[in-house]
């Protein structure tokens, strides 16, 4: 089959001009990921505060996790859980709430809750110094969040997060 001269030059034509789009999207690097926006982040895990690791309540409520609001709007808490890898799980108290940008610690051992700080009730260390995972739950018992560590870990992983000797960045 033999195309006329004036027709060959049109579909060369077309062909450069569809390279010309289609190959900077196929070399482009992928688009990123949009960020993941959830209202009620984990920010850290205190899991081994200096000194000994003494079997008091004075020593215990040294430990902590924080989490976060990073809505627009005041969450009611009330219901949802946060446990770590073995049988430990606190669940926020009826009526707590937490105002967009604020930060609620929720210290292992016993103490009278504020609405900044709450308490395990729990006569013990929650989080391993050696390693651990936080999971955060709502009220409906969906995952929302987990944060794995491993002691001394300086820099985050796929596996883990970032952590000095004390404390994991989640």
């Amino acid at each position: 089959m033999h195309m006329p001269l004036l027709s060959r030059a049109r579909f060369l034509a077309f062909l450069l001009a569809a390279l010309v789009v289609a190959v900077p999207l196929a070399i482009a690097p992928p688009a990123a990921e949009a960020a993941v926006k959830k209202p009620l982040d984990i920010v850290k895990v205190y899991y081994d505060p200096p000194g000994r690791d003494y079997s008091k309540n004075s020593e215990y409520v040294k430990e902590y996790i924080q989490v976060k609001n990073t809505g627009k709007k005041t969450l009611t808490l009330s219901g949802y859980v946060i446990r770590d890898n073995g049988p430990q799980k606190f669940t926020f108290p009826k009526g707590t709430k937490l105002a967009p940008g604020k930060t609620l610690t929720i210290r292992s051992g016993k103490g009278k809750n504020t609405t900044k700080t709450k308490y395990w009730n729990k006569s013990s260390y929650i989080w391993n110094n050696t390693g651990d995972t936080a999971r955060l739950y709502n009220s409906k018992g969906k995952l929302l969040e987990s944060c794995k560590y491993k002691g001394g870990v300086k820099k985050a992983s796929k596996g883990y997060v970032r952590s000095t000797t004390t404390t994991a960045y989640c």
